[in-house]
């Protein structure tokens, strides 16, 4: 398969996606987002969950901030 068939195939959805400002590469972030919020439900404080966060993945504390920003978005 081609990429432009794949995105083909996909289209209607990335265009809704995009339109939502859902990123591409968004995908990479939701285990770490669930992780996230299991921690924080727990009690684990904001800050502390995302050094761990961060550390365990080896991922900068702000691209986590960043991202979980836009997965807890309402689309």
């Amino acid at each position: 398969m081609k990429v432009y068939e794949m995105l083909k195939l996909s289209a209607e959805t990335l265009k809704v996606m995009s339109q939502n400002g859902i990123f591409l590469n968004d995908y990479l972030y939701v285990d770490a987002y669930e992780q996230f919020r299991n921690m924080r439900s727990v009690g684990v404080k904001y800050d502390h969950a995302l050094d761990e966060l961060s550390k365990e993945r080896n991922i900068a504390k702000r691209t986590l901030q960043r991202a979980f920003k836009r997965l807890s978005m309402d689309c």
